[in-house]
């Protein structure tokens, strides 16, 4: 019967508010278009994050099949993607939007999905740097992952109250931050202000804007689906994603430019996600890669640290990479981790950092 439902969906009108990347017209905010040049506001721990470009070198990753509805990998259960109309779709609205008992962090979250391609059954929560950005997460990172396959969400979570103040137990602030139960006096997170509530009342919105992207599939019993989500984050939010990995069984954890927290007792704890399943990523011009290096080694992270540029894929399988690539000052170098505008890009206008991300994202 959901099969017959997403299909009569297909015939019937668009709904206003989902709109990819080749429909015209202005969106309300329950699901704008976020335009392919527009910048992503989060900050990083070390200054803000430059991204919102599109990878205009990237070509598309798959056929296209008209009228297809992907039932995703044997494992995957019953995610019905419905692609007869492919595209990239790109979402945008507020915190408050998604949730009326959302309080703080309302600033625009996005979401990303491209049907031109054969989804992964995969849910990436990318998680932003420290501060209170009024667009949370990376547009252009994004889209780079959706165009392999990836659903992508980026929601807005409360990031600005400052790690040095939770003293030896940053890894508290950071749970409580994660799930709004209450574990330190620094800081008073709701749960509907918590990431874990944020995650499913994204993908809930996001199901009422776009039923044939079948978002609902990474809900289950009224929490996020864990073990069909990467845990993913640049700065703080890499930092978040590797406590995350912690206390929920993810599908991976990728941390670009973190994590940092140096000699702070969780990065030495046992972990419900294996470590065989998380990565780190970090630049040697960013003044916080020693205490990233110090990190993945804290984490036992698989393998040596590796300079992509100095190898190739998959460097010798080792989850503790970095470059040295020039990506301008250390504020540049610090955001250049995730896709955007310092980034560096390869003479066919793809980014040089694109095998890294596949690797950590476990993309073809």
């Amino acid at each position: 019967m959901r099969r017959l439902f997403l299909m009569m969906m297909a015939l019937t009108a668009c709904d206003p508010a989902v709109v990819g990347e080749d429909d015209a017209g202005e969106l309300p905010d329950a699901g704008q278009l976020i335009d392919a040049g527009q910048a992503d506001a989060g900050q990083a721990d070390a200054g803000e994050v430059d991204a919102g470009e599109v990878d205009a070198g990237e070509p598309d990753a798959g056929d296209v099949d008209a009228g297809q509805l992907d039932a995703g990998p044997p494992d995957a259960g019953v995610l019905m993607v419905d692609r007869s109309n492919p595209q990239l779709y790109r979402f945008q609205f507020t915190a408050a939007a998604a949730d009326p008992d959302a309080g703080r962090a309302l600033g625009n979250e996005l979401a990303a999905l491209d049907t031109r391609v054969t989804p992964k059954g995969l849910l990436v929560v990318y998680l932003h740097g420290a501060g209170a950005p009024g667009t949370c997460g990376s547009t252009a990172h994004g889209d780079f992952l959706a165009q392999r396959g990836f659903h992508v969400i980026g929601p807005c979570y409360v990031s600005d109250y400052g790690v040095g103040n939770c003293g030896n137990d940053i890894g508290g602030c950071r749970l409580e931050a994660f799930d709004g139960v209450d574990r330190t006096s620094v800081i008073t997170i709701a749960p509907p202000d918590s990431i874990e509530v944020r995650v499913v009342r994204m993908l809930q919105r996001l199901q009422t804007l776009n039923a044939k992207g079948d978002w609902q599939y990474f809900i289950v019993g009224g929490k996020p689906r864990w073990d069909r989500i990467i845990i993913s984050g640049i700065s703080h939010g890499a930092s978040s994603a590797g406590v995350i990995a912690q206390v929920r069984p993810v599908a991976r954890a990728v941390m670009l430019s973190g994590p940092l927290d140096t000699n702070q007792a969780w990065l030495t704890q046992s972990s419900l996600t294996p470590v065989d399943r998380q990565w780190g990523f970090t630049h040697s011009n960013d003044p916080q890669h020693p205490g990233h290096l110090s990190a993945f080694s804290a984490l036992q992270l698989p393998g040596t640290a590796q300079r992509i540029e100095a190898g190739t894929r998959p460097w010798s399988d080792s989850h503790r990479l970095f470059t040295s690539i020039d990506a301008g000052n250390a504020d540049s170098s610090h955001s250049s981790t995730q896709a955007g505008g310092s980034s560096p890009r390869a003479p066919d206008g793809g980014y040089r950092f694109g095998d890294a991300w596949d690797q950590m994202y476990g993309a073809p």
